[in-house]
């Protein structure tokens, strides 16, 4: 395909992605331009809504000032079948096409999984909580053929044929109701930040056998036909206990329904997947839509499946407007989208702001020196080249700091990310370096995956190490990001311990940051220690 082609999706985390002459040049979440998290104009968002003429508008213009394109040959675009009709209308009016291709949703994740895989051939689970072609998809991908829909997953119990199963939002749901969770009366039950806090809380609680069967219930019934409320109450009731608005559950009791909650959605996965996995016994996995999210998931498909299994940076709906081109494109090779992303907005005004900062010394950045301030225990903010793509920081967006420090997951947290104490920091090492530290031989460059922390590690490296011994760990290779993997590599000659602590360079409540401001923000109003802009090396005195 020739000229250039845009696509956006605009629901909850709306992005776009623009390609020129049938290859890819940006992906970006539009919550990093507006600075507003998981923004979109569906009804599943942690802020206010943002208005489709408002946001439209916005991104064009953006685009129009960035690249000088003044219209488009082709503009992607999905959306729910309810506002279809004025995302059109408002797409015609603010991004001008020769063509507007409307496209399916997990079609398009589907194909954003398997053509950023390594794989020819792949079996793709897709399933989130529900888009314009289903909630759970099932489809075979063959590299230069496209992706097929083998099946819609429908629910088991339903007295209709075509009331889809709907495993991520009976997810989310339950962390409206655990206070350590959500404090908060006026939060919306369909709420974004609740599934990672909900995995992250699962290995303090104890699975009740008792509950499982009616956790089993709850997700084969909760897209029914039934409100999530009612589905609640026959939940409760059965396990003898209330979901009440007013009412938050208290820590062991919400652990431990975090915890039957998780283990009641992997097996109810794995339980419609295995047909298909009989089926193509051969066919590694590639695993697409917001679920894709779960490492906890993840790595039981690995272990217990003994399969490969491909989660790309971006399987949540950020992904899809990546995911519509390559389903159109279906290129030949495997498509990396990891930092895709753009350049700091403003990195003209980085002297600038080195000027006015009155507590930091500036200097080019020298690695000895860095590598020598994580050792000692310092909180480094480092924004460099191109963003990543997705919800998880690699290395060009992120903090890094020492995790063989004593309580540095405290410290971090007391001074830079405010985090709940329950939520796990991931580790990043050198994928040769992988096996010594973690119970794992897979890449898992996107942090996909959570595999066991070698016992002899455990107390060296408690701040990445959770309370079930596991961490999400990210792996990095020369060709993937150079700079980090010569910071861990100087790392491991130093001290021998070539693993750092990698969190997103973001406070909470935010997005990962997109520009030099939100970076010196973010470093003069917490206690961060130093700042690494492009070559710019920056400490605090």
């Amino acid at each position: 395909m020739t000229g250039y082609d845009i696509s956006f999706y605009g629901s909850h985390n709306a992005a776009y992605a623009i390609s020129k002459d049938g290859k890819i040049i940006e992906v970006l979440e539009i919550e990093r331009l507006v600075n507003d998290k998981n923004c979109g104009i569906a009804q599943y968002k942690t802020v206010k809504p943002i208005d489709i003429l408002y946001l439209s508008k916005y991104f064009a213009e953006y685009i129009k000032k960035k690249f000088g394109i003044e219209s488009f040959d082709r503009c992607y675009y999905q959306n729910t079948d309810v506002i279809i009709d004025e995302v059109t209308y408002r797409l015609h009016e603010d991004i001008p096409a020769s063509e507007y291709i409307h496209c399916l949703h997990h079609e398009a994740h589907a194909a954003g999984s398997f053509y950023q895989s390594n794989f020819d051939s792949a079996l793709i689970f897709s399933f989130d909580g529900g888009g314009n072609d289903g909630c759970f998809n099932v489809y075979l991908g063959r590299r230069r053929l496209g992706v097929k829909l083998l099946s819609h997953i429908f629910n088991p119990v339903s007295d209709s044929p075509h009331i889809y199963l709907d495993l991520g939002f009976p997810y989310m749901l339950l962390g409206h109701y655990i206070e350590e969770i959500n404090k908060e009366i006026d939060l919306g039950a369909g709420n974004l930040v609740y599934p990672g806090k909900l995995m992250g809380l699962a290995p303090y609680g104890e699975v009740q056998e008792n509950w499982l069967s009616h956790f089993y219930d709850f997700y084969e019934c909760i897209n029914n036909g039934n409100t999530y409320k009612k589905v609640l109450e026959k939940l409760g009731s059965n396990i003898g206990l209330e979901f009440n608005e007013n009412k938050r559950f208290d820590k062991e009791t919400g652990r431990n329904l975090a915890a039957t909650s998780q283990r009641a959605f992997e097996d109810i996965f794995l339980k419609h997947s295995k047909p298909f996995i009989d089926q193509y016994p051969d066919l590694p996995i590639c695993i697409a839509g917001g679920c894709g999210l779960n490492i906890t998931l993840n790595t039981r498909i690995v272990k217990e499946l003994k399969k490969e299994v491909f989660v790309g940076p971006n399987p949540n709906d950020c992904g899809l407007a990546a995911g519509m081109l390559l389903k159109e494109f279906k290129p030949e090779k495997p498509i990396t989208l990891t930092y895709s992303g753009p350049y700091l907005s403003d990195k003209e005004l980085l002297g600038e702001y080195i000027h006015q900062s009155s507590n930091s010394i500036s200097s080019v950045v020298d690695l000895e020196k860095v590598v020598d301030n994580l050792i000692e225990g310092k909180i480094l903010g480092l924004a460099r080249e191109r963003s990543e793509h997705g919800p998880r920081a690699l290395g060009n967006r992120s903090i890094l700091c020492n995790p063989a420090i004593e309580n540095m997951k405290d410290i971090l947290n007391a001074k830079v990310k405010n985090r709940e104490p329950y939520r796990p920091f991931a580790p990043v090492v050198r994928l040769e370096d992988l096996n010594k530290f973690f119970e794992w031989e897979l890449p898992s460059e996107h942090m996909n995956f959570s595999p066991l922390v070698k016992e002899e590690w455990r107390d060296k490296l408690a701040s990445i190490t959770h309370i079930d011994n596991t961490a999400r760990v990210q792996t990095v290779t020369k060709d993937q990001n150079n700079f980090l993997y010569e910071l861990l590599s100087l790392l491991d000659k130093k001290n021998g311990v070539g693993v750092l602590l990698n969190t997103s360079f973001n406070v909470a409540g935010k997005p990962i940051l997109n520009s030099v401001k939100d970076a010196f923000h973010i470093f003069q109003n917490t206690e961060m220690d130093n700042l690494l802009i492009e070559n710019t090396y920056l400490e605090k005195f």
